[in-house]
């Protein structure tokens, strides 16, 4: 897993490097210019047919947007060059390449009158005005120029993070922040990158790898990762030639209600084509007809009474509505000893009915955003959200997925991992069904519910990509999602 390390770590991370490969932080500065230039090539390859302006700050960060500046004017690229040198503090490296570009070619702002500077619509502004370490608020005159960039209409790159935010907490932060269409980030990404409040600034984020120690990053304490295709790959249980059904698992999935059938069936086809050696369903009785026919694969409970001892997993909540029938249902299930998935309905019914939190342990909470606030309450900021969604995984041994744009599960030791799916295809009606089908069958064959949680949103949102590369990101709908998982989980496996 890729580690998310704070700004402050960022900062140690690179001194360690430099000790390490015995380099100058100069020599660190250059690698990143070098490599920073060659990924805007290939994110731009029109870019000797675009002009460019460089805002840089006075510190490291404004020394890799000069380093840039000067790659640009040696291609022969139409480049000018603003410096932000309103602090007469100037880094060794800032001012090295400073020299480098030539002074008499930047324009420092210090000197100029603000209201006079313009930004043409047609050129690319690359933003180096401050870097991850910054922990003020931005006004005054570096609030004025970035104002001035913002309300322009040019492409705006930033390098490492947009000017103005702060590596993580940006709660108390009133000041002046650089929208940029992309960020160029070094190394990591940073943790204000995973909130979806946070995008407008952001844009599109690129990793641009400038040879840290890795050594160093693996020695260091860390409460936040990234989710990569071969941390999942990893936990794939292999499959020998005399398993039989009984060895893959039998799910139980709670599911639907009076004109939600649809809920139930989705989650039933997910569940099995997750790889569950046995599905059992328990549904009102009047969509009974529809389950059979649309699942066959499946079995029907009639009116479950509670009793759980055969089966491996449980999973609640899609269409069953939040009456006193599914408060009756929510409560027999948490009573029991096999993990659970609870999704939908089965969260609100919690939610309303706060006596039921007593009896979750063992559990894998599915909330979106507005079922996240009812179940844990209104939350001032992202990152408090984190804080909550850790707190509550540690105290009940459970995990909260949270679906989103960029999804964040809490691990039961309280460690907190993104998965970047960045894909409005899957944000359609029934989407959470399949992902609730997909964890349960997970549970059912024996994964522990953090790892049931990570593999399923993996598979979740990797067929969701594979959907919406065959539909469009508008016509994608959740059986599209469906008939994508065999794929992904083909891939996973061969990739053992």
């Amino acid at each position: 897993m890729k580690k998310i390390l704070t700004s402050q770590q960022t900062k140690q991370l690179d001194a360690l490097t430099m000790s390490a490969q015995g380099i100058s932080s100069y020599e660190l500065m250059e690698r990143a210019v070098q490599k920073l230039y060659a990924d805007m090539k290939s994110y731009c390859p029109e870019m000797d047919r675009k002009n460019f302006l460089v805002v840089a700050g006075t510190g490291n960060n404004g020394g890799d947007g000069l380093g840039v500046a000067r790659m640009l004017k040696n291609a022969n690229l139409n480049v000018s060059v603003w410096l932000c040198d309103f602090s007469s503090k100037i880094s060794p490296e800032c001012q090295t390449n400073i020299n480098r570009y030539g002074e008499d070619e930047i324009l420092f702002l210090s000197r100029h009158e603000m209201g006079n500077l313009s930004i043409s619509d047609e050129c690319i502004v690359i933003d180096a005005i401050f870097g991850t370490g910054l922990s003020r608020s931005v006004t005054g005159k570096y609030a004025e120029v970035i104002n001035i960039i913002n309300s322009s209409d040019a492409e705006v790159w930033s390098i490492d993070i947009p000017s103005g935010l702060f590596g993580e907490d940006n709660s108390q932060n009133d000041g002046a922040v650089i929208k940029a269409n992309v960020t160029f980030s070094i190394g990591n990404r940073s943790l204000s990158a995973m909130f979806a409040e946070n995008y407008k600034y952001f844009g599109n984020v690129r990793l641009v790898d400038i040879g840290h120690e890795m050594k160093v990053t693996e020695q260091m304490e860390c409460s936040w990762y990234c989710l990569e295709e071969s941390d999942v790959a990893g936990k794939i249980k292999s499959r020998r030639p005399f398993d039989h059904k009984g060895t893959f698992g039998h799910a139980l999935l709670l599911a639907g209600g009076k004109g939600k059938a649809g809920a139930a069936v989705m989650a039933s086809r997910a569940c099995l084509r997750s790889g569950v050696g046995l599905l059992s369903v328990s549904s009102p009785d009047d969509i009974c007809n529809i389950m059979q026919i649309s699942v066959p694969e499946a079995m029907y409970i009639e009116n479950w009474d509670g009793n759980g001892e055969k089966f491996s997993a449980i999973g609640i909540g899609p269409g069953i509505g939040v009456g006193k029938s599914s408060i009756s249902l929510v409560d027999r299930t948490l009573s029991g000893e096999k993990p659970i998935v609870v999704d939908a309905d089965a969260i609100n019914v919690i939610a309303n009915n706060r006596y039921l939190v007593g009896k979750l342990e063992n559990c894998i909470f599915t909330p979106h955003p507005k079922e996240f606030e009812r179940l844990f309450g209104k939350v001032e900021n992202p990152f408090e959200r984190l804080k909550v969604m850790s707190d509550f995984s540690q105290k009940h041994k459970s995990v909260v997925l949270l679906k989103g744009g960029i999804t964040a599960i809490s691990l039961s030791d309280g460690r907190i991992l993104f998965y970047i799916g960045m894909n409005p295809g899957i944000a359609t009606g029934g989407s959470g069904d399949v992902l609730t089908g997909i964890i349960t069958s997970l549970l059912a064959q024996g994964y522990s519910v953090d790892d049931a949680a990570i593999v399923g949103t993996w598979i979740h949102g990797e067929a969701g990509k594979l959907a919406t590369a065959e539909y469009g990101v508008i016509s994608t709908v959740a059986t599209d999602i469906i008939s994508k998982i065999a794929l992904v989980t083909k891939r996973l496996a061969n990739i053992l």
